[in-house]
């Protein structure tokens, strides 16, 4: 199937189940049980467990199971800053064992029409390691680019996709 992120067509060709589906009591614990691969840690230095847990504290926050059918494969949180109004990717990490099929584009994908249809919102920021070159490579191919906001960091650089 083609895919299309509103108006944009993305252009590949995929025959797949992936869906986004919220984190709950019932499913935590495989989320918690995701792992990025060793090389990886620098560029997503706490796990999983670490974002359910500011989820918490956050109820403007959402967590999201990606699956592959009825496996879960990746996590991804969204939501806002309630300080500046701003949309927020927070996390978004495919297990070692899916990387490099495509998963996480068609993902990223979904995730962001999820945000468009559910928010107001007409922009999205994320941040990631400045070295991550799979991250960047992803979020560029979705319109994401760099802004410079004055908090960037060794580890942390900040991208933006305008939705309009």
């Amino acid at each position: 199937m083609n895919y299309y992120l509103g108006d944009k067509k993305m252009g590949w060709e995929l025959d797949m189940n992936i869906y986004l589906k919220e984190i709950t009591e019932d499913n935590w614990l495989e989320c918690i049980e995701l792992k990025i691969a060793k090389e990886q840690e620098k560029h997503l230095p706490h796990p999983n467990v670490k974002s359910i847990a500011e989820w918490k504290f956050n109820s403007h926050w959402v967590p999201l199971g990606i699956y592959l059918d009825d496996v879960m494969i990746g996590f991804s949180m969204y939501g806002l800053d309630v300080n500046d109004g701003t949309m927020w990717i927070i996390r978004f990490m495919i297990d070692e064992k899916y990387q490099g099929k495509g998963y996480g584009k068609y993902a990223l994908g979904e995730l962001l029409n999820k945000i468009k249809s559910e928010n107001l919102c007409t922009e999205v920021w994320l941040s990631f390691h400045p070295e991550s070159v799979a991250a960047e490579r992803l979020y560029t191919s979705y319109g994401f680019k760099q802004e410079i906001t004055g908090f960037e960091a060794e580890d942390e650089i900040f991208y933006k996709l305008n939705l309009l």
